[in-house]
């Protein structure tokens, strides 16, 4: 590369950081919370609904007509920034260095072409569909769309579920090739969506094959690369949801929020130089067959700059008011004083941090991964390697017998077809179940307490309830027998996904360590269920945020994480503050809890053993 385009390739790289400088903050500060807020209020009535019934939520006339009303304003500011992004590098290439304003005040007149019918099918191609390959067209408000960990893994555990998440990720990233001049045909030619895919395929159709496949290699490159870079990160990039009035308490207490920090800043300056190598080289191949669109110079701007200057003029009259008035103080060291009284105080309200509730767990996740699925085998394979507790999944049979099974049907586990709640729990002991390449039997959750009862290291047992819409009391009533039968009440802590068995449990006994398990919600969760009666919070990956985990020690809430299998992902976890690790390899949690411990002494507000 020569140095006068080396110098036009650095001219462009700063343009787009100087857009992204401004989305970014505007992104996440202002239009990602006013949105938010508005969903709060207007549609949800500021109550929060979790997992399953997150998608019921919004299904009234009214809430669904005011969910698609947000949904296009949060499209017509992701079409802004990309259109920025684009009018930026188009002058860039023109010679020309437009500032900011220029850049705001041009690029929205492109929007024009979003008045059309087809501004929902923009809307999904802008804010779902393009988030979930994340190659090429970067937006700040919606930045990333990942399926759900917990969903990928479950679908993993079958050779179907393999090859379907597979074919769906080569299916996506296959009509994003096959749209990947949408874009630019949308906002250089100043269009409507359908009319920018027709000049899409126009555009693909005049290419030679050797510029296609140079065009889509260059963007496929970015998704591998991307993708490695992103999986190599997993659990250390902070969330958007991070950048709050809190941010400087998580740069002094927290290690990997600092950490986290800086791989997102990394990451961005990789994100903007390839943005603008492959919208640069774009624009060269629209330009070899004389398809790259002419647009206006930028406009004259002196007007806006004089109501800018106005406005700092406007500004520093305030400031001169301020010191005159502070000036005239007869008492000027009094109220210094209590300024300062008052900053101290301020600053040492938030920078405290509130204890953990008690030390880490490390918790095998239906027992472990090296023996079959909620097996005592599994349990026992957990409690060896150092688990404080194994997870397992409670069911009832047919005849009304709490049985230890996660799915609701036998096909995968069994290959037979038909639902556990058919079946007897005599018929469901006979079954030979295979899972994690080892076959094993289906145990009662007396059989399992029993057995765990038996086991030489001492070991507790984190029971998942899971009834079916008709089993809820029944199933609750028939676990309370089962525990106290056999004395086990201190051995075991409770959870479930269905609130309303949570919710009859802990009324029931009160005493006991129950938990809700969250793996999504539509409202701000943050606001209301810490005020549910509950010990702690089990959630997935996706709902943990340093801002999520502040809120839970303030509220001396435990929150334990589901489900995490790797180094990196727990240590940013117990930094972050999480009480409880739940993993397939209870081994890994282990030695990560251990490490976490021996770097220091945490104070927490139960010091012996955590629950029993």
């Amino acid at each position: 590369m020569d140095r006068r385009k080396a110098f036009a390739l650095g001219q462009s790289c700063l343009a787009v950081l100087k857009v992204e400088a401004f989305f970014k903050p505007a992104s996440v500060l202002v239009i990602g919370p006013l949105l938010n807020w508005i969903f709060n209020v207007w549609v949800l009535g500021d109550t929060p609904v979790f997992n399953e019934e997150m998608f019921l939520s919004v299904l009234s006339p009214v809430r669904l007509i005011l969910t698609i009303v947000l949904f296009l304003a949060a499209a017509l500011w992701c079409c802004y920034e990309i259109s920025c992004l684009l009018h930026t590098l188009y002058w860039c290439r023109k010679g020309e260095r437009p500032g900011l304003i220029d850049i705001l005040r041009s690029s929205a007149e492109t929007l024009k072409g979003l008045k059309h019918i087809s501004i929902l099918l923009a809307g999904v191609y802008f804010v779902l569909f393009l988030p979930l390959v994340h190659a090429g067209y970067l937006n700040s408000l919606v930045s990333r769309i990942d399926i759900p960990r917990f969903v990928v893994n479950e679908l993993k555990k079958t050779t179907l579920g393999s090859m379907g998440i597979l074919a769906g990720r080569a299916g996506y990233i296959i009509l994003f090739l096959a749209l990947a001049l949408v874009p630019p045909a949308m906002f250089l030619k100043r269009t409507n969506f359908l009319k920018a895919v027709q000049q899409n395929f126009y555009w693909f159709r005049l290419m030679q094959w050797k510029d296609k496949i140079k065009l889509w290699g260059a963007f496929f490159l970015w998704i591998a690369v991307e993708g490695g870079i992103v999986y190599l990160l997993q659990g250390r990039l902070i969330q958007s949801q991070d950048f709050n009035i809190s941010v400087l308490k998580y740069l002094v207490h927290s290690g990997s929020f600092r950490t986290g920090f800086l791989y997102w800043i990394l990451l961005v300056l990789i994100q903007c130089v390839a943005m603008a190598l492959i919208y640069q080289f774009m624009f060269d191949i629209l330009d070899k067959y004389e398809e790259l669109p002419e647009l206006p110079g930028i406009k004259n701007t002196k007007a806006l700059g004089r109501t800018v200057a106005a406005a700092a003029g406007g500004r520093r009259a305030l400031i001169r008011t301020g010191k005159k008035f502070w000036n005239s103080r007869k008492h000027k060291k009094v109220w210094a004083g209590f300024a300062i009284l008052l900053i101290a105080a301020v600053i040492n309200g938030y920078f405290n941090e509130a204890p953990l509730v008690h030390k880490p767990l490390a918790i095998g996740h239906r027992g472990c991964i090296y023996e079959p699925e909620n097996t005592i085998a599994a349990v026992e394979k957990a409690v060896s390697l150092g688990a404080d507790y194994a997870e397992i999944d409670v069911k009832l049979s047919k005849d009304g017998v709490p049985v230890v099974v996660h799915d609701e049907s036998l096909k995968r586990l069994a290959g037979i077809s038909g639902k556990v709640e058919s079946m007897t729990a005599a018929e469901l002991k006979e079954l030979t179940i295979t899972s994690n390449g080892k076959q094993g039997k289906i145990p009662t959750f007396e059989e399992m307490i029993q057995a765990v009862q038996g086991m030489k290291n001492r070991a507790g047992l984190l029971v998942e309830l899971k009834p079916t819409s008709d089993t809820k009391e029944e199933l609750v009533r028939k676990v309370i027998g089962v525990v106290e039968k056999n004395s086990a009440q201190k051995q075991c802590i409770f959870m479930s996904i269905d609130y309303k068995s949570v919710s009859l449990l802990k009324e029931q006994r009160p005493d006991w360590w129950v938990g809700y398990c969250i793996f999504g919600s539509a409202g701000k969760i943050e606001d209301a269920v810490w005020d549910y009666n509950i010990d702690f919070l089990a959630v997935e990956e996706g709902v943990a945020s340093n801002r999520f985990m502040e809120r839970a020690r303030n509220s001396l809430i435990p929150v334990y994480i589901w489900t995490s299998n790797n180094y990196d992902d727990m240590a940013n976890y117990l930094q972050m503050g999480a009480s409880g690790i739940t993993t397939d390899m209870p081994d890994l949690a282990r030695a990560e809890i251990d490490k976490y411990l021996e770097k220091g002494r945490k104070y927490y507000v139960y010091e012996g053993e955590p629950v029993r």
